[in-house]
């Protein structure tokens, strides 16, 4: 993590800068893919 001063509408300011760890958003998009499967499993018992 480090900080980077970059321009904007004519004005300086710091920003935060990170590298992304690899893997988090594939295991992100993994869990919401599951969990929308299971709730769709769910809820279509529930009319019966």
């Amino acid at each position: 993590m480090g900080i980077k001063k970059k321009k904007f509408n004519g004005e300086e300011y710091e920003v935060l800068i990170h590298a992304e760890t690899p893997g988090f958003r594939t295991a992100f998009h993994i869990v919401i893919c599951v969990a929308v499967i299971y709730f769709i499993y769910i809820f279509s018992h529930v009319a019966h």
